[in-house]
């Protein structure tokens, strides 16, 4: 196991699956500990056990980022065990497709409460103990619609153009205590939610599911490959190592250089 961040100790929201799951292991390759956030016992102490098996540290903590006890009581619990916060990777999130006239207002209040709200209330609680640390990193999950919004995500897109906008302006406010903030922004990415995602694409545009990602996305992209959680999770990593000391405030693309059709 590889051992340069041996020592850290790194939590991780949404890190029962897909991207957080992947984030999850590869931080624990390198000898961080982990603290594996999410709603779902069952995929949370999956990961624990996938990670544990394989020589490294972990533990799971049930909370619903909606919450803000969920994620006061989770804070304290790794602090209790682990006595720091190196690393906080802010992953959970869902996804809607709805044009904006036709998304419920409880529909919308749900993307943003978990996508955003989460997030802030995750940094908020862990931001004081980073700065005691004088250090810390932080990486926000955005997306490539954060950056330019497709038809049928303005609750998605909104919620994570929020997220860059509140990356940015933290990068700024914690940047004398030693702390960087990041926002990493996929296109889309291999996972459970994204096949999901695809049916509904298929039905909406007529095109066999089987299709959709290159009539889509991937003939729009000047590197024509799909995206992997293992390759956001490469990126996220490294922005946990000293070698980003001097990266902040920035919303990093993994799109394959993604140009945004009208469709």
């Amino acid at each position: 196991m590889n051992k340069e961040l041996k020592g850290k100790v790194s939590i991780v929201t949404g890190a029962g699956k897909g991207i957080g799951r992947a984030i999850s292991l590869n931080l624990a390759e390198k000898g961080s500990a982990i603290a594996l956030v999410d709603i779902s016992e069952d995929d949370g102490q999956q990961v624990c056990s996938e990670i544990i098996s394989k020589g490294g540290e972990a533990i799971y903590l049930q909370c619903d980022v909606k919450n803000e006890k969920d994620i006061k009581d989770m804070v304290i619990d790794v602090l209790n065990k682990y006595g720091k916060v190196d690393n906080l990777i802010n992953n959970a999130g869902v996804f809607t497709l709805a044009n904006l006239w036709e998304t419920p207002a409880e529909v919308w209040d749900n993307v943003l409460a978990i996508n955003l709200r989460g997030a802030f209330l995750c940094t908020k609680h862990i931001v004081p103990y980073m700065i005691k640390q004088n250090s810390g990193r932080i990486i926000n999950l955005s997306s490539a619609v954060g950056k330019q919004a497709l038809p049928m995500t303005s609750a998605y897109g909104a919620s994570k153009a929020g997220i860059i906008a509140m990356t940015v302006a933290l990068a700024k406010e914690v940047a004398q205590y030693g702390i960087t903030v990041n926002a990493v922004c996929p296109g889309p990415v291999d996972t459970t939610l994204w096949n999901e995602t695809k049916k509904v694409l298929s039905g909406i545009y007529h095109i066999a599911e089987r299709d959709v990602v290159d009539k889509l996305f991937t003939d729009q992209q000047l590197i024509k490959v799909s995206l992997t959680p293992e390759d956001i999770a490469a990126t996220v990593s490294w922005l946990t190592t000293d070698e980003t000391k001097m990266v902040t405030g920035q919303a990093i693309s993994m799109d394959g250089g993604y140009v945004f059709p009208t469709f």
